[in-house]
């Protein structure tokens, strides 16, 4: 099976398997994130939650981060060429397609795919080498599967049967797991961070403690004194106003002088933290301290201007060329395009100076 955990054939003759979809990537289950929610210390900690695509989209950093690379590599067209020119004949499946789906979402989704799961999965309706009419469809994670030889499979009926006659799984690379796997304590922190930090936004009194005369303390019930502290929680949502009986309690507020506390250095360490895992700038997600003053040094992404390599910086060491790499070298083998003809993306739109005032022609 080799390194990758998928075996490439020496002879390309027999199908590797079969898959099919109408869409660029699979819808996530609405009851499966919800529960995963409302099961929340019941089933056990974050640490022991399901993550999944669409909840991991809900952590502004990881929307950001993966609206960007997705972006980035589906807007790249590809052509097949021969040695270092453009090949005079290309592949029908590299420009448009008759799903429906254009190239660019076909891109799209596969790049989703590897930015959480660290594989894609192309399924042809025909072996393409053979067929340059030969159509493409993007599959999503979850609707294919892999058997123990390293052969692709697709029982989905969500997917044409068109476009399960040939499939080509490509892996990111070894070690490329995916945000869900190599990223999984993050998110789940991040989603700890989040959750104390609404908690405090609902609650950003001060700690509260009733001081109760110790004869009256102790003539109540347990019941009776959590009867007491759950009205007075009660009334301070709905009022900034108290009602005490005199003499028989006071009021205590400890660290009320003391600023709010909003988790703004665990809510940055989170951002960071996710940028490391997609190999993006810091400053692209606006890791930047959330506090409006003080000390501390602040980030800025500066783009195109006075720090201009901020640009080439995202391209050579994000993921999108990772992505980029991954998906040439796979459809580069003589499986998908005859033998001495490579699959490359067309680069010169990204780093033209002056930035070209349109992006580059890909579908037909």
């Amino acid at each position: 099976m080799g390194i990758f955990k998928k075996r490439i054939r020496e002879a390309y003759d027999t199908p590797s398997a079969v898959l099919q979809i109408t869409s660029p990537w699979t819808p996530q289950d609405s009851l499966q994130s919800f529960t995963a929610d409302a099961l929340k210390g019941v089933l056990g900690d974050g640490v022991n939650q399901q993550l999944t695509r669409e909840i991991a989209l809900r952590i502004p950093g990881v929307k950001r981060a993966h609206g960007i690379v997705c972006t980035q590599l589906a807007g790249i067209p590809f052509f097949q060429m021969d040695g270092d020119a453009r090949d005079e004949g290309q592949p029908k499946w590299l420009t448009t397609s008759a799903s429906g789906v254009s190239p660019y979402h076909r891109t799209y989704g596969a790049a989703s795919d590897w930015f959480f799961y660290g594989w894609a999965c192309f399924g042809f309706t025909a072996r393409p080498a053979d067929d340059p009419e030969a159509d493409c469809l993007h599959i999503p994670m979850g609707l294919w599967w892999m058997d123990n030889n390293g052969d692709v499979h697709c029982d989905s009926d969500l997917v044409d049967d068109a476009y399960k006659t040939y499939l080509v799984a490509v892996q990111l690379g070894y070690g490329e797991n995916g945000l869900l796997v190599d990223g999984k304590d993050t998110l789940n922190q991040a989603r700890k961070i989040e959750e104390a930090y609404l908690n405090r936004l609902d609650n950003p009194i001060p700690l509260t403690v009733l001081r109760i005369k110790d004869d009256l303390y102790f003539s109540y019930s347990k019941a009776q004194r959590a009867t007491i502290r759950d009205e007075w929680n009660e009334g301070r949502r709905k009022n900034s106003t108290g009602l005490l009986p005199k003499d028989a309690m006071d009021v205590d507020l400890p660290g009320a002088n003391v600023a709010t506390d909003l988790y703004e250095t665990g809510r940055n360490a989170v951002r960071l933290d996710i940028a490391n895992h997609a190999s993006l700038p810091a400053s692209l997600l606006e890791g930047v301290r959330q506090g409006g003053s003080g000390g501390g040094t602040e980030m800025r992404y500066q783009g195109k201007g006075e720090n201009g390599a901020e640009r080439s910086e995202l391209w050579d060491y994000g993921p999108a060329k990772r992505m980029l790499l991954a998906f040439e070298a796979r459809m580069s083998l003589d499986d998908v395009v005859p033998s001495g003809k490579s699959i490359r993306g067309d680069l010169s739109n990204m780093f033209a100076t002056p930035d070209p005032t349109t992006t580059p022609t890909s579908e037909d």
